[in-house]
Order: structure tokens, then sequence, then C-alpha cells
């Protein structure tokens, strides 16, 4: 229960007011947060105390099965003193449910407490009275806690190092429990001498997968925002990818608080960033292809951490077009955009090689990649398409570089939907 104390003691003093109280409370965080883990210790301190508990399981709430339980909390001796009703996750459709839930916490001695995802909406439960209805947002642990929990689960004191790749939980206490083990797990760091030290700077592979979940479950505007945050400074104003995205900041707001919340964001002062040059590299990693083609610089970006050299590519308005797009209609997963001046007919198939230009230096498979790039697909796409494997794909992509003179799949992308390009 580090860092989560003080929820836990105003819950516990809910149930000690009863009636005087409010009606339902409802526990919010994103997934790590740890509203789970509060709820069950809420429960074990009511056990401790002798207080009878109820729970309903995580899923449907159904009136009938509501309605049971209820019946048989009304049953109960009034000394017993409320009863906390406890429903992880829960889901419903009728706003029924939650006037019932209000009512039985008057007249059936019970305190409703409901724990769910933040951006979750429960029917009835929103418009409820604001004043019968406590609302608790779990928020990032602190770093002070971050050490603490570290220290617990390694039973070691953490090094600087460790808790600075602890950044990358975004203070979810979830998150920073899972990359501990995956640390542990994976040989990443080790215990010796009564500290904890981390052997070298790399994720474990449940740690960017429960990132890229993170990630996933975002809103369309939230998501985009930390994308295109991957081509910025470290440290950046939300004027820059307000910009990028082509709308006011104060539209960005809600997509700000949601990614802060998500972990995904940290403040510094009255700058945004990161939490972790990590986080940011598994976020660059979620940009869709149509995006990579314009923001994508084949040299390596060591300034930007961020692989394949994300970078600001602005000739034309080009990346803030694609970027506005890609903020106003989501690409489809798995769908790819021609590049300019291309049709779908002709992503896939070899150009004739003419003479007297540069792609006559090109031989036919470096043509056939050429093209595949252009039209956005990754290494591993076209590798998969032409049968080759990822490496010689690359190696091809390297040799039309240089052939051609040019550095960048955006130029590449130029060159074919151009005037210069193969027809």
């Amino acid at each position: 229960m580090l860092g989560r104390e003080r929820e836990y003691r105003a819950i516990s003093g809910m149930l000690r007011r009863g009636g005087e109280g409010p009606a339902l409370v409802v526990v919010e965080s994103p997934p790590g947060g740890g509203r789970t883990r509060l709820l069950e210790e809420v429960a074990a301190g009511a056990r401790a105390t002798g207080r009878t508990v109820l729970s309903l399981p995580a899923g449907p709430v159904a009136a009938a099965g509501l309605s049971r339980l209820l019946a048989s909390a009304a049953a109960r001796p009034a000394g017993d003193g409320p009863a906390p009703l406890l429903i992880d996750d829960p889901i419903w459709t009728d706003p029924a449910v939650a006037a019932a839930l209000a009512i039985a916490s008057r007249t059936a001695r019970v305190l409703p407490i409901l724990a769910r995802r933040t951006g979750t909406r429960l029917p009835g439960l929103d418009p409820l009275d604001l004043g019968r209805v406590r609302h608790i947002a779990l928020g990032p642990l602190d770093p002070a806690t971050t050490g603490a929990v570290l220290a617990a689960l390694f039973g070691a004191e953490p090094d600087p190092s460790l808790r600075d790749l602890a950044a990358v939980a975004g203070g979810l206490p979830g998150a920073l429990i899972e990359l501990a083990r995956g640390l542990r797990d994976e040989h990443l760091a080790e215990v010796a001498d009564g500290r904890a030290t981390l052997r070298g700077q790399r994720l474990p592979a449940a740690v960017r997968d429960r990132i890229r979940d993170r990630i996933a479950l975002l809103s369309p505007g939230a998501r985009h925002l930390v994308q295109v945050a991957t081509t910025l400074d470290e440290e950046f104003h939300l004027a820059g990818p307000a910009e990028l995205l082509g709308g006011p900041a104060a539209a960005l707001l809600p997509a700000v608080d949601e990614a802060l919340t998500a972990g995904l964001l940290a403040t510094r002062g009255d700058l945004l960033a990161f939490p972790h040059a990590l986080v940011r590299r598994e976020v660059a990693r979620t940009i869709p292809q149509p995006v990579r083609v314009a923001l994508h610089d084949g040299h390596a970006c060591a300034d930007r951490g961020v692989p394949g050299g994300f970078r600001v590519h602005r000739p034309g308005g080009g990346l803030r077009t694609a970027l506005a797009d890609l903020h106003r209609d989501t690409v489809r997963p798995g769908h790819v955009r021609p590049a300019p001046g291309r049709t779908r007919a002709a992503v896939g198939t070899a150009p004739a090689r003419p003479a007297g230009t540069p792609w006559s230096r090109l031989n036919d498979r470096e043509r056939e990649v050429a093209v595949r790039v252009a039209a956005g697909l990754t290494n591993q796409a076209i590798a998969t398409a032409i049968g080759l494997s990822p490496h010689t794909v690359n190696y091809h992509l390297r040799q039309i570089f240089r052939k051609l003179g040019i550095a960048s799949r955006v130029e590449l992308a130029t060159l074919i939907s151009g005037d210069d390009g193969p027809h």
C-alpha cells in the first residue's frame, strides 16, 4: 500500500461514518494504477474489524444479481455498520443500476465502492448528485515512494540508474512491480552488497508490451499527441504538437491530461516530456507507416534518442499536412496509404528502367524494394511480401540510397512521386 495510504484512510473513514458519508465511492486509475490492490486492502481492513464485506465479480452488473446481494445486506444486524460493497471494473448498460446502488446505500446499510479504469463511463453514475458520489483518482507515485517500492521489491537500495529507469513505469504501481520482476527474470539487474543495480539500458519484454497496451488504450487524440511528441525536443511546450497537428493548444488539453494519467507524458515545470527516453522509443514504434515516411530520416539521429532517427521534416508543409491528416482521420490498422502521386495498383509493381535517369542505376530487385519503401511499408513487411529477410531488405535500401545520392525514405518517396521517378 505504499503511496496509497491517504486513499485507504479516506475510504476507511467513510465506512466508519456510515450514512453521514457519500452514497457511492468511485476509485479511478489507469491500468496498473493500483485500484484493485486498494479494494483488496479495504476488504482486508473491514474484515479485520469484524465488518461484513460484499462483492460482485468484475464485468457485467445484472440488476437481478445486485438485488439478491442487497437483500442479504439488508438482513444483517443493524449494529454491524455499513458493509463495503466492492465492484472491480464494473460494466452495466442500464442507468437504473446506478440509482439502485445509491438507494441501497441508504436503505441496506452498504457503501458501494466501484473501481474503474480512468476514462470509462457507467450509465447513470456520473450524472448523480456529486455531493453523494466521492471520486478518488489514484495519481502516479512520487519519486520518493517509487524508490521505497523498488527497495521493497529488490530487498536492496536501488542505485540512481535503477531509480532513473523506474520512470518508465510512469508512477503506476503495477507497472513498477512488472518492471522489477522483468529486470530480475531477464537478468537485467543484480543485487550485491545491499544495492540493486542495472546491467544495461534495456526494457524487459513484458514492460515493452505494457507500454504498447497503454498507448493502445488512449483515445485517438491523446495517441496522436504522444506520437507527434516523439519528433520534438526532449522537453517541449504544448504549442509544438499543436502546431504540427494543426489546431489550438487549448484543444489538446484533454489529450494531455489523458497522456499524463496514463504515465506516457510527465510535466517538468511548464514543459512536457516523456518520463524516460525508452518510453519515447516505444511510442515512436507505434507511428503508422504513412507518417513514418514523412518523419523518417535515414541517418541515425542520436540527439533524438528515437529508433530510425525521427526528425521533424518541414519542406513544403508535408509533415504538417501528414500529421494533421493523422489527427483528423485515424489510419486503420494494416492500412497503407500510397505515396503522393502513386496509385494502389502501382504499389508492389517494379517500374520499368528508363535509360538516362538515376533509376537506370538500380537493378530490378532494388527498384522493387524502392517502390514498396515509398509506399510506406516497413522493412519487415517488404521482406514478407517478396520473400527476403529484413536484413537483406535493409542492405538493398542502403544500396538504393547510395546509388540515388539520397539519405532518407522521404527523399525516395519524393523521387518516385515526381517527374524524375520511374514510369
